[in-house]
């Protein structure tokens, strides 16, 4: 199932900061972001499978660090089982490996995610069963070669002996080596919120026409939340409209009485309204490490959608982390797309 169509804005390539995109190859989601550290997961058919029982019960996920020593590890979510005995990962009926899931989870990593991403390559069908040869679920491997592919590309392992599927002669050593995260400063947050005074508001809402979307509404309008940034600035959560799952507001940094739009390297552009402002979807504030998050679900399962988090650097709100996923299709895994280091000042 497509994305609904305004979140497409989301999920395309950041400008500024640049960052990844996720690819859909068949069945599987997969992207690599700055720093080259790539995931793929696996997607509900889009053949028609879905009908078919198995397909909804395991997701399963993939993800490998750049670098020459840069390995694989899996994570396998499926249902809880209280008997604590092993489930094996079989691939077209041949038994990979196994181990015993915690909490409905389980993970490989060294040697048994090498066998498993080895077997998938050349495999139509992933099946999880328990002790019993009951089976537990199914994932269809349409497109995870591919994926693979992509990954080797984007890590260039193409052409080396560290490729999944684009193998070659060339040694570990011709991989680009692995680099760190960029870093981003923040100051740590200080001083009080001011409330947004109700002129001020007002004056808002009929700018923005935020306030047209409640006129005739039951009740108060929706409050503007204020937090404090430090340096005497304060950052309000104007609200703006929302639908079943998602709630938009614009933000605002009020400082010496006036208020203007919040300051982004990235602009959020929240439902894709277009019109040139900063719009956030279910906006949050951490108080304690001036990060400001955005959270836009394509559906209220949240299997599809996109997140940035951002910090305020003292100047402005910087892109630290971004995940998505375009299609809607089971996943509740995002895959990152953008990752910084952030440290406080």
């Amino acid at each position: 199932m497509p994305m609904l169509p305004f979140l497409f804005a989301l999920l395309a390539p950041l400008q500024n900061p640049p960052a990844g995109e996720v690819k859909i190859f068949g069945d599987w989601a997969v992207a690599c972001d700055n720093i080259k550290a790539c995931e793929m997961t696996s997607l509900t058919p889009g053949d028609g499978s879905e009908d078919k029982p198995g397909y909804d019960a395991v997701s399963f996920s993939l993800s490998r660090a750049a670098g020459p020593a840069g390995g694989f590890s899996i994570e396998v979510q499926m249902p809880s089982t209280e008997d604590g005995s092993e489930v094996s990962v079989r691939i077209d009926g041949n038994i990979i490996t196994g181990k015993i899931p915690k909490d409905g989870l389980i993970r490989f990593t060294g040697a048994d995610a090498a066998r498993i991403v080895a077997a998938m390559a050349k495999g139509e069908t992933i099946q999880i069963a328990d002790i019993a040869d009951s089976l537990v679920g199914l994932v269809s491997l349409k497109g995870s070669s591919a994926a693979l592919r992509y990954i080797d590309a984007g890590q260039g392992r193409a052409g080396t002996v560290t490729a999944a599927v684009a193998k070659g002669a060339k040694p570990a050593s011709a991989v680009p080596a692995a680099v760190a995260p960029p870093v981003i400063r923040y100051p740590r947050p200080s001083g009080r919120a001011v409330p947004m005074p109700a002129a001020m508001r007002a004056a808002l809402d009929k700018e923005t026409e935020c306030g047209e979307i409640y006129a005739g509404g039951e009740g108060e309008l929706p409050v503007v939340e204020t937090f404090a940034l430090g340096g005497g600035k304060t950052l309000a959560l104007l609200p703006c409209g929302n639908g079943a799952y998602n709630y938009s507001t614009i933000p605002y940094v009020i400082s010496g009485g006036k208020a203007s739009l919040a300051p982004f390297d990235r602009m959020p552009e929240g439902m894709g309204g277009g019109d040139g402002r900063p719009e956030l979807v279910n906006a949050g504030f951490d108080t304690k490490t001036n990060a400001l998050t955005s959270y836009a679900k394509g559906r209220g399962i949240g299997d599809c959608g996109a997140s940035e988090d951002y910090v305020w650097d003292g100047t402005r709100f910087r892109l630290i982390a971004a995940r998505a996923m375009p299609d809607c299709r089971g996943s509740v895994n995002w895959l990152t797309v953008w990752q910084v280091t952030a440290l406080p000042q």
